[in-house]
Parts: C-alpha cells; structure tokens; sequence
C-alpha cells in the first residue's frame, strides 16, 4: 500500500507548490532544448515546402524539353465527316477531301431457323473455320446444336470471325458470322459443314472505307478501318460519316500548336513565381505584429531567389538576347510575367529559334555524358527552361559532377539542409530525453529533502512541546 503525505504538516508550508516551482527553474536548459527542437521543426517543414516548390518547377523545366513539346501539332477539320490528329513529325498543311464510304465488316447470316439453341444445326461432328490468314483450322464442338457450334467457333484461336445465335422472332434463332476486322480483305467464306440451316447470306459486305482527295481530278484513298494514317506524313485522318453528294468536302487543316507550348511556358513560369512567393515568405524578418518566417534571414534560400530571377534576367546570350523577345521578363516586385501573345507571335514567325530561348544548351562531351541529352553536371544551360532544370536539380536532388566517381551518390543542396537539421533535432531530443531523466533524479531528491525537513521539525515541534509541559509542572 504506498504512502500517503499531506504537505507541511510541520513546516505550514505547501511543499509540493514549492518543488514545482523549483522544478520549473531547474527544468529551464530543457525547456529551452524543446524550444530549439520547436525551431528546428518549423524549419524543417519550411525547407520542405520550399524544396516542393522547386521539385515543381524542374517538372515545368524538363516539360519544355524535346520535340515532343516543341514539334506539337493541332488539327482542325471543317465539318463533322472526319476527323484528324497529327504526331510531332507532321509539318504544317492541309487536305481537302470527301469521305465516299465508310468501313464494314463483312457478316454472313443463314436463312434457315431452329426453335431453340440446343437444336442441331449442323450434321457431321466436325467444322472447317477460316482462319485470319486465310487457312482453315477443323475443330469438333461439343455437339452439333447451335449453341456449340457458336461456343467452338469463337474459341478458336485466330478466327477470321466470330459466331453468334441471333433471335430472329420469339423460338426461332439463327447462326449469324461476323469477321473481327473491317474492310474487304476480311471477308470470309462461312463453314460448309454448317449444312442444317439453309443457304447464307451476306447481310453486310465488307469494305474499305474510302476517301477523294481533290476536287476537279480526284484521287482516292482506301483504308481497311476508318482510320487513314499518314496520307500526310504524321497525321492521321478518321472518317466519322458518309457525306452525301450535296455537302460540302472536309478540309483537315495541321498547324503548329503555339497554345500547347505556350500553356507550358506560363506553367514554367507560374512554377518560378510559386518558388519565389514560398522563399519570401519562409524567408520574411519579423517586423511589428508580422511574425517572422521558418528559414528568415537565411542565405541559401536568399541566394536560391537570386538564381531563379538572374536565369531570367540574364537572357540567353549573345547568341539569343533577352527573354523578353519571346515574352518572359521580371517585375520590379521580383516576380516573372509571360506574355502570351508576344510569345505566340515570335513562335509562329520562326519555332526553331523561339525553341532555343527556352531548351537550348551546349553540349560538353565527357566520359559519363550523354550525347544530345542535357546534364547539367557538365553542360552548358543557354535556354530558361535549362537554366531553371538546373537551379531545380541542384536544389531538390543534386547533379553528378565530371568529378564524381560512377555510381555515386547525389544529393539536393535542400536535401542535405532537411537531412542535416533532422540529425539535429534528432541529437536536441536525445537531450530531452536524457533531462527527463536527471529531472525525475532532482525532482525524487528534492521531495526527500523536504520530507525530511517536515519529519526534523515535526520532532522538535514534539520535544519542545515535551520540554514546555515538564517546564510547567515545575512551576
């Protein structure tokens, strides 16, 4: 059963307020441990979102690389007949046609009807079905009712059709054969074996669909599916209806798509100024009721700012000029603008050259490079978008030097602030920790020390109050 005390008992004094008082003056170097751990933390999670920010902008950086951006066309078509879709080797043109026929796929259906699924439709047990490269693969169905012979066909491998029982009017059902590809040379002949059901019958004809290119001489153009590709190189052109002889032709038109590249570019650009605005504010002294930021004062981030708008204020070059040419400029605040239409206007005058303000670089060869593909590590960033890869990378996950060795490990210049100031928190709570102990120590002594100050006094209070009585009965 443990213990029970009541404070100063002897004394009058409310020990147990007094030792957490005492406590609270001993415990102060870890108060001020925590307090450094609070501040460590903070900065911990202001480097983070920091360092989120600048991953965010090497995505923009590295999306304004390759032709794959640079070389996007977009296509428009003048009616609802066709439609057409260009990859990055297209060139800019057009293409006037008329769509004279739409795909089929060729379908066989026999006359004949049976009065149920299970009903035999054939009269061997076996079946000759073609196949996609014309030979004909026998099988055996199960038996010789509709139903088995659908099941057989359709699990044929590489069958030039498949097979389906299609409900003609209530309790009278037929075979029907579909080939799996359009056009004419899908057309199939359907298995003589299949003897119980009259004569067939092509209910579709294959075909191609077909498409007259031109006007007073026209030539034509077949295709097995819908889809025409590369009647211009790198388009691909769908027929969606046949056009009667009255409605006007389509006219597919393929043009450089400057809004794609520019929505990229102003996604760069966005991403520089979110990186600029999270700096500032992690970054911000305490002025009046303003508190201060996570990182204030700091001049790895100050100089991160400094990097981002001298990439941009600093142009491309001799070779290339200022950025404002192609609609990037920086603000007296500190901030980048775009200018759309400026842009637009420099990309459709010349694409190639407008491609250089953003993705250019000189090329270094070395041992570990590859060639044609930017390093920063080594090669020379001349467009913004590689000037920002380069700050982002150095940033968020480090670049391999010439002088490192193969294989070793890189690492962001804001990793290593995030790695190394968790280390320390990590040492700040070990002392925390370890003073938890030493208070509870000081805390256990303090408590004994005063317990036994009230059990002295509580004593002499008992022998003076003894030594009173004997005085008295003296007298």
């Amino acid at each position: 059963m443990g213990s029970m005390s009541i404070d100063g008992l002897a004394s009058g004094l409310g020990t147990t307020d007094l030792i957490n008082q005492l406590m609270q003056i001993e415990a102060l170097p870890q108060t001020a441990l925590r307090s450094k751990v609070d501040t460590q933390s903070k900065a911990v999670t202001a480097l983070q979102s920091v360092n989120t920010k600048l991953a965010n902008l090497l995505k923009a950086a590295k999306d304004l690389s390759g032709t794959g951006v640079w070389g996007a066309m977009k296509t428009t078509s003048s009616t609802t007949a066709a439609i057409a879709t260009a990859d990055t080797s297209a060139a800019a043109g057009s293409l006037t046609f008329r769509v004279d026929q739409l795909a089929a796929a060729h379908t066989v259906t026999f006359d004949g009807r049976v009065g149920a699924t299970t009903d035999a439709v054939i009269s061997g047990a076996t079946l000759d079905v073609q196949l996609a490269d014309g030979t004909v693969s026998t099988v055996s169905p199960a038996s010789q009712s509709l139903s088995d012979v659908v099941k057989s066909i359709n699990n044929t491998a590489n069958a030039a059709y498949t097979a389906a029982a299609v409900q003609v009017a209530p309790g009278q059902f037929t075979l029907q054969l579909t080939a799996k590809d359009s056009g004419a040379a899908a057309a199939f002949t359907a298995p003589a074996q299949i003897d119980s059901l009259g004569l067939q019958g092509v209910t579709t004809q294959g075909v191609d669909a077909q498409i007259s290119v031109g006007a007073d001489n026209p030539y034509t153009v077949t295709s097995a599916t819908n889809a025409f590709e590369d009647v211009l190189p790198g388009v691909t052109i769908t027929a969606v209806k046949k056009q009667t002889a009255g409605e006007d032709p389509v006219t597919v038109s393929i043009a450089a798509d400057s809004d794609a590249v520019a929505e990229k570019v102003k996604a760069l650009v966005d991403a520089a100024n979110a990186a600029l605005t999270d700096i500032a504010v992690q970054t911000r002294t305490k002025q009046g009721s303003t508190t201060g930021g996570a990182l204030a004062g700091d001049s790895t981030m100050r100089r991160l700012a400094q990097d981002i708008l001298g990439a941009v204020g600093g142009g491309g070059g001799s070779a290339l000029g200022a950025f404002s040419a192609v609609g990037v400029q920086v603000t007296r605040d500190g901030a980048l603008t775009f200018d759309k239409a400026k842009f637009q206007t420099a990309y459709k005058a010349d694409a190639a050259k407008t491609q250089e303000y953003f993705d250019s670089f000189t090329d270094r060869n070395h041992a570990n490079a590859d060639a044609d593909v930017f390093d920063p590590g080594w090669d020379t960033a001349n467009g913004l978008a590689r000037k920002l890869e380069v700050i982002g990378r150095v940033a968020t996950e480090g670049v391999r030097l010439p002088t490192m060795a193969a294989g070793s490990a890189k690492e962001g210049v804001l990793q290593g602030m995030i790695k190394r100031k968790n280390e320390f928190i990590g040492d700040l709570n070990d002392q925390v920790s370890a003073w938890d102990t030493r208070l509870e120590t000081r805390r256990t002594m303090l408590q004994r020390q005063f317990s036994s100050m009230e059990t002295a006094l509580s004593s002499m209070k008992s022998q003076s109050s003894w030594l009173s009585s004997q005085l008295a009965s003296l007298g």
